[in-house]
């Protein structure tokens, strides 16, 4: 199944005119064909060679040393 979508980028403008890309949250039934998708047996069995309970790093994802801050959402 084959839909055409045009894909849009939602702007807003603050106070100062810089114009920031915007991302609204939405559910999960208005993604079109996502209840096509199979979801069970489709996990991921592994993350950067890691199996098991793992606990991702900074390293891990690449953000070492940025100072981007990674916070516990929950366990894979």
């Amino acid at each position: 199944m084959t839909q055409n979508v045009e894909i849009k980028k939602v702007m807003e403008t603050d106070d100062a005119g810089i114009q920031r890309q915007i991302f609204p949250e939405t559910h999960i039934s208005a993604i079109v064909g996502m209840d096509k998708i199979e979801t069970v047996g489709t996990g991921v069995t592994s993350i950067n060679g890691k199996t098991g309970d793992i606990t991702l790093t900074a390293k891990d994802l690449g953000v070492q040393g940025t100072g981007i801050t990674i916070d516990k959402v929950g366990t894979v």
